[in-house]
């Protein structure tokens, strides 16, 4: 009988000791805790329903490495990040990675000179990719082109066009075929510099096939005006004698003004004559 209390004795002092109200043991916490991918202390605490610092004194005593010390898996996804960005290094790069910032990711860098050098060579080649590629992907047909098949342009990192050349041609020309018009489609039509007269008669406008109207914005009688002061206006400018060339332009005074009163003239005389028309056919 006494042996058989020694006995049990000794099984109730070798049961494993269990840790947190889950009641888990210490090979089922360091599993959970080298999970990938890995969890906050803040988000285990949670999940165990303790203190993210219990979490941190159970780290420390099953001798696990605290979420501050370097971690090659966190590293190499770090690396991955920074080589998918932009060249720039900023904490928007590791938002998908748990439990890492820029600010860790600095103190492995000041820590580890191969750490540095490495974040220098994937920041690089980020860089050289977004601003300096060789091939790129058109948005419209997503076939990776070289990148002298797409047209320059001032917008862009890399400073050429989302579209490749063929589709980017095929975009205008589809426009164009849209805005293509043979013929005037109204009888009515607001000048776009002379708005305070209201709609004014097709006949007052020029043709033109690139508009969805088939008429030109402008009145004719504001072209014929505006190139008529245009025209004095170069003839100025082109005088080689500086003093007639201000005293002329002084004698001229502000040209595209003088363009506008006359052009209201103008409209204002043909819709008269247009009235009498109708009146005396």
């Amino acid at each position: 009988m006494l042996q058989f209390y020694y006995c049990n004795k000794e099984e109730d002092n070798m049961e494993v000791k269990k840790y947190t109200p889950k009641k888990l043991t210490k090979d089922q916490l360091v599993e959970l805790f080298n999970q990938t991918p890995p969890k906050t202390n803040m988000d285990l605490g949670k999940e165990l329903g303790v203190s993210r610092e219990r979490i941190r004194q159970l780290r420390n005593q099953f001798g696990l490495p605290s979420v501050k010390e370097f971690n090659q898996d966190t590293f190499r996804r770090a690396l991955v990040a920074i080589e998918n960005g932009y060249g720039t290094l900023n904490s928007n790069l590791f938002k998908d990675i748990p439990n890492f910032s820029i600010k860790k990711l600095r103190t492995w860098m000041d820590n580890d000179p191969e750490v540095k050098r490495q974040v220098i060579l994937a920041n690089k080649k980020a860089y050289e990719r977004s601003y300096n590629p060789q091939y790129k992907v058109c948005k419209v047909c997503n076939v990776n082109k070289p990148i002298s098949e797409f047209y320059v342009s001032k917008n862009g990192r890399d400073r050429r066009n989302r579209k490749c050349n063929p589709c980017n041609i095929k975009t205008v020309h589809s426009y164009y075929e849209k805005r293509y018009t043979p013929e005037p489609t109204v009888t009515e039509k607001t000048c776009s510099m002379l708005k305070e007269f209201g709609p004014l008669p097709a006949s007052f406008f020029y043709k033109s096939r690139k508009t969805s109207t088939g008429l030109q914005y402008s009145c004719k009688q504001f072209q014929h005006a505006y190139d008529k002061y245009r025209t004095i206006y170069k003839r100025i400018m082109n005088n080689p004698n500086e003093r007639e060339r201000n005293l002329q332009l002084s004698q001229l005074g502000n040209w595209k003004a003088k363009a506008l009163a006359e052009a209201r003239v103008a409209v204002e005389t043909d819709l008269a004559k247009l009235e009498a028309e109708k009146i005396f056919g």
